[in-house]
């Protein structure tokens, strides 16, 4: 039975579920002109995406539970802080298969495919020496926790088709939710029937290396009561040899108001995702052959394949006088199939409970913005490791159990000491355990905690009335996740610290009506960092703690209103965008015994991308692209070894055919360039192997239509 034949079936069971008695949210008419950012005392409005200056999608209001888009960038702009909104409008007419297709013009955010779904995913160098998944980041789903219960998190658990938007809260901005990662937090904010842009949708694509994908939903309001489904189905074949990917995920929601001030919603999420690994090539193979396999991983026929379901709720409730109480909790199981070195066969519970209260109200006259939250998680994995027999287990070599939990307070205060002026304090408490069972060797077995207070204090100044200007500083504090802990074959606790680091960091964002702009300095110092780095012979572990690192960059993003700004004509209702975003980083060791001064590894020291978009205001648009790396950066911590860098040219487009029915393509690498996409770090080009690197797709074309009805 194939995916596709799957999908297909269960739209028909969404469509038979939600029989045609009901009734839809209205909407509202979509933005036209030159949107105009007006920055109110504690925050920005307006028909925009405020923090890139990007047109918002035509969106409806949100909800209690469930903010819209012109809602959430509202409130995101209260943050003394770097934070950005991604609304589905940016990527909604491209192939938008990983988070390095939706991330591609958000300055600060590295994400870079490996093979499928799977992406090198760093925001200011978190992680940055992870080769494999994902640490360093909170990754919320309408604001619930999504991570496993050590920190980890995977990528192919998520499908950007079913989002309404995506909000990144970097570094210590992610306090709002907790986090005190050097990374920050990622918030995706699925549809509810009443923010969906259609009672119902399907979308059916296709194009390069065997890509076909169906996307369907649904959303109906039922009186107080509003449901929301969607499921994808989506098969690729791959670029590269080894790389075929099948999947399979379903999002639901149902929400219920009680009244005005009290609402609550339930969530339900599915996962089935079988990815062949492809693996790394050295850096010849990947220039002249980048289409092959690592040799090794077609032998053990290395996968990776997740099955995963999790519920989860959350309640709002309206206090009256600018208060707001949240709370829910969730619950999921989840298995992990990984044939690569061994067999890794992974599978366990987790589950959390949160609160959030948010009160608006005046002290001593002032206005004052209250926010205060806890939560707590639990998880539990079955860990087993075999021998890998061409993709199957052997015998079993390695078995264990691995719990994690955590509790954390956290407090954010804002204090208006002039209508446009807020100082921002607040602070994060963490304690967490982490318990490993051997079941083969109990003497290997071992537990350990950790815990932190994690500070922040900010300013933001509205010294326009569409500009703003801000400043904090911010404690990070990361205890290593089970991978680290726990590494490879060596299957006991490594002795490793807690990551910690103090972030500065100053910018600036708003708009005129010819210029929208947003640009954030900041510098890291962090102590012991998490990175694969062997300080000495002998020792089984990939993974230890450095010394002192610096983490210091340049965020940007600017658009122009090139018709506004150049006096040309263009056709009524029609705009022409120049949509440009820029990172600069310069991550390196400061007096590290084995590296002195070196560059970290892993991460680009430039990175451009711009596009130059025309609106017609007659239902069409394209947009030529260019991504530049000029520099690949090292790709390992002696520096004797970097990879080279890139330019690619793309072009997106759609135009509305008939109502509701609107066709798109996406074109990517128009040249054919053969590049680097990332690498994996390691310790010294001279001694270590040198097959760490992931090529790039080739020229690749995709198309397909969009039905709203």
């Amino acid at each position: 039975m194939s995916y596709i034949s799957s999908l297909s079936r269960g739209a028909a069971a969404l469509a038979f579920l939600f029989a045609s008695s009901s009734t839809f949210a209205d909407g509202f008419d979509p933005v036209t002109g030159v949107p105009v950012i007006t920055v109110h005392p504690g925050g920005i409005e307006g028909d925009v995406n405020a923090l890139s200056g990007l047109p918002a999608a035509p969106q409806r209001p949100g909800t209690l539970t469930v903010p819209g888009v012109t809602e959430a960038q509202r409130e995101m702009s209260r943050i003394p802080g770097a934070v950005s909104v991604v609304p589905t409008a940016h990527y909604e007419d491209t192939y938008a298969h990983n988070l390095e297709d939706v991330m591609d013009f958000t300055p600060g955010v590295y994400a870079r495919k490996r093979f499928g779904a799977e992406v090198r995913l760093s925001v200011r160098g978190s992680g940055l020496s992870r080769n494999f998944h994902m640490r360093g980041l909170e990754i919320l789903q309408d604001g619930v926790p999504f991570n496993l219960a050590d920190g980890a998190a995977d990528f192919q658990e998520i499908d950007p088709l079913i989002a309404q938007h995506m909000e990144v809260y970097k570094g210590g901005n992610g306090l709002r939710f907790g986090s005190s990662t050097l990374g920050g937090a990622i918030n995706i904010v699925t549809p509810t029937a009443w923010t969906a842009p259609a009672a119902n949708l399907v979308r059916l694509e296709g194009g390069s290396h065997g890509s076909a994908r169906l996307h369907a939903q649904a959303a109906r309001v039922y009186g107080p009561t509003d449901i929301f489904a969607a499921m994808t189905g989506n098969h690729v074949d791959g670029f590269r040899a080894q790389e075929k990917e099948e999947s399979i995920r379903f999002s639901a929601n149902l929400g219920h108001r009680f009244n005005d001030r009290a609402e609550t919603r339930f969530y339900v999420i599915s996962n089935t995702v079988d990815q062949e690994l492809p693996g790394t090539l050295t850096l010849q193979q990947a220039r002249e052959t980048p289409e092959m396999a690592n040799p090794a991983n077609v032998t053990g026929n290395q996968q990776r394949n997740v099955r995963s379901f999790r519920v989860a709720n959350k309640t709002a409730l309206d206090l009256g006088d600018g208060a707001k109480l949240e709370f829910g909790g969730y619950g999921g199981y989840k298995r992990l199939y990984h044939p690569i070195f061994r067999v890794l066969d992974q599978r366990g519970p987790v589950a959390g409970l949160f609160a959030r209260y948010r009160d608006e109200g005046t002290l001593a006259g002032h206005r004052n913005v209250l926010t205060v939250g806890s939560d707590a998680s639990w998880g539990e994995v079955d860990a087993k490791q075999y021998t890998n027999l061409s993709g199957s287990r052997g015998a079993l070599l390695a078995s264990g159990k691995q719990e994690s939990t955590n509790l954390r307070v956290y407090v954010e205060n804002q204090f208006y000491v002039t209508p446009t002026v807020a100082l921002v304090g607040g602070a994060q408490g963490l304690h967490s355990t982490r318990k490993f069972t051997n079941h083969m060797a109990p003497a290997q077995s071992d537990e350990t905690t950790f815990s932190s207070v994690s500070p922040k204090a900010g300013v933001l100044w509205d010294f326009a009335e569409n500009a703003q200007a801000f400043a904090n500083v911010s404690r990070s504090y990361e205890p290593p996740t089970f991978s680290e802990l726990v590494q490879g074959g060596v299957f006991q606790f490594v002795p490793l610290d807690p990551q910690r680091g103090v972030t500065v960091e100053i910018g600036t964002r708003g708009a005129t009506k010819t210029v929208a702009w947003d640009l954030t300095l900041y510098r890291a110092w962090v102590e012991s960092e998490l990175i694969g780095y062997t300080p000495g012979a002998g020792i089984p572990a990939a993974t230890f703690n450095a010394g002192d690192t610096i983490h210091q960059g340049v965020e940007a993003s600017l658009t122009f209103d090139v018709a506004a700004a150049t006096g040309f004509v263009l056709p009524a209702g029609a705009l022409l965008l120049l949509e440009q975003a820029y990172t600069w980083s310069d991550f390196h060791f400061d007096g590290d015994p084995a590296y002195g001064s070196n560059k970290l590894a892993g991460m680009p020291p430039h990175v451009y991308a711009a596009a130059l978009r025309y609106r017609s205001g007659t239902g069409w648009d394209i947009a030529p692209k260019l991504e530049w790396v000029p520099d690949g950066g090292y790709v390992d911590y002696a520096n004797r070894l970097k990879a080279p860098g890139y330019a690619t040219l793309g072009i997106d487009g759609g135009v509305d055919v008939a109502t509701g029915v609107r066709l798109f393509f996406d074109a990517r690498n128009l040249t054919d360039k053969r590049y680097v996409s990332t690498y994996n770090t390691i310790t010294d080009a001279a001694l270590a192997p040198t097959n760490v690197f992931y090529p790039g797709e080739g020229r690749s074309f995709f198309a397909g239509v969009k039905v709203a009805f």
